[in-house]
């Protein structure tokens, strides 16, 4: 793994208002000249920041899934380890390979695979591999109970639950044309073993936007996903709003879904850009992006268990991609990506040439264009912006960043695009708050 730093100094983060400082230093993963893509970021057993990504192989051409343990002195990741059974998996922004940690220190990996041949160009599983120390994996099983070839399963997300055991959602086409949209199934490991019987949590969600589980202290299960629905005050007419589930059980169970906001955001296709989760003291934080309910852009909102989610706020109307952290003092943040310049911001999240499909049953989605955008992390305060900070020059497609703590520290991550390349860039800030 070839890591460079652009600029030689530390960034010590200051956020009180709205405005640019220096650029951190920027450190790069991947081999030059090879794709990567998918930034995902979470921890291991011992809290240690763990960055994954997907890779293409120099030698075979084959995208595999790889992940690197923050070294807390040398203040960087430390060499990439690779999942050699993830060999050619997929990559998607909105649903990137991930492993997670027991807290008995075992890692799962868990990736998307095509089904090769099939009518739908788009079917696939998602898959697992287990290992007890990063260097010898098992076979690659299904995480799902039905494995037919003609549809697809992906957006997915896994978290570490109280009992040590990993808890996963997904979206999933095996109901086909029965439903609108795509069905949400949820699986949990069990001492010792992989992943068990999966079960449904519920139909008819958006195809590809991106699910978010979270634990909290307390052992509660939050998830937040979008979902399609038909409300009889648009007389018929589909929309794409965002909605949360919780367990206080680890999984076993779940609330019936309630809306975080009614936006009744009116779209015939898949936005591409999903909710992030984060507590904010006892009550859950949600972040999102919608163009439904006033004007488009990154909104945020809080529950106290049991309780409803209060009106939404704005945070920024050029944003896109959020990921809402809390770090152990108790601040919030959010990190997102902004255009340069603010129309390309309309234009992502209109109709345009470009088109995508429906990952699980081949129907056509709408999917903006990409440009050259920066990362801008904000601190948030009672469910909105208290100022911001911008990373990176807004002279590359950067995009998709996802945020960690280190102990008083913070690590960024996201995607760069650059001259028809794609790799890993990251960061490590030091917080100063201007209380």
């Amino acid at each position: 793994m070839k890591q460079f730093i652009y600029i030689p100094f530390l960034l010590i983060l200051l956020v009180s208002a709205c405005h640019r400082r220096e650029v951190a230093p920027i450190y790069v993963l991947g081999e030059s000249g090879i794709q990567a893509t998918g930034a995902y970021l979470t921890t291991d057993q011992q809290g240690n920041p763990v960055l994954c990504w997907t890779e293409q192989d120099r030698k075979d051409s084959l995208n595999r899934l790889k992940y690197a343990v923050y070294d807390r002195q040398q203040q960087k990741f430390s060499d990439a380890i690779t999942v050699t059974t993830s060999a050619g998996c997929s990559t998607a922004a909105e649903s990137m390979g991930k492993v997670a940690f027991k807290s008995d220190g075992t890692v799962i990996a868990l990736f998307a695979k095509k089904f090769s041949g099939e009518k739908n160009p788009y079917a696939g599983a998602i898959c697992y591999s287990i290992s007890p120390d990063g260097k010898n994996w098992s076979v690659a099983n299904y995480l799902h109970s039905d494995t037919a070839h003609a549809y697809g399963r992906s957006f997915f997300d896994i978290e570490r639950l109280r009992d040590g055991e990993l808890a996963a959602v997904w979206l999933d086409g095996r109901f086909g044309k029965a439903i609108k949209g795509s069905a949400l199934f949820f699986n949990r490991t069990s001492k010792g073993k992989g992943f068990g019987a999966d079960t449904c949590l519920d139909k008819g969600t958006c195809e590809c936007c991106r699910t978010d589980l979270l634990s909290d202290d307390q052992g509660g299960l939050h998830l937040a996903y979008r979902s399609i629905q038909i409300p009889d005050m648009l007389s018929g007419r589909q929309v794409r709003d965002m909605v949360y589930k919780f367990s206080a059980d680890d999984g076993r169970t779940f609330s019936a879904a309630r809306p975080i906001s009614r936006d009744n955001w009116e779209i015939s296709g898949c936005p591409h850009t999903g909710p992030s989760l984060a507590m904010l003291g006892r009550s859950a934080g949600v972040t999102w992006f919608t163009a439904g309910g006033g004007a488009p852009g990154l909104y945020c909102t809080t529950a106290l268990p049991g309780a409803g989610f209060k009106n939404r706020k704005l945070v920024t109307a050029t944003g896109k991609h959020p990921q809402m952290i809390t770090l152990p003092e108790g601040h919030t943040l959010m990190v997102c990506e902004e255009p340069v310049e603010e129309t390309a911001a309309t234009q992502a999240h209109q109709p345009s040439e470009s088109m995508e499909m429906d990952h699980s049953k081949g129907q056509i989605m709408q999917h903006g264009p990409a440009g050259s955008a920066k990362i801008v992390l904000y601190r948030m305060s009672g469910g909105q912006a208290a100022g911001n900070i911008v990373l990176t020059d807004g002279k590359q497609a950067d995009h998709h960043a996802v945020l960690a703590g280190i102990g008083n520290q913070l690590v960024a991550a996201w995607v760069r695009e650059e001259k028809g390349r794609s790799e890993i860039a990251y960061m490590t800030i030091q917080p100063q708050w201007d209380e």
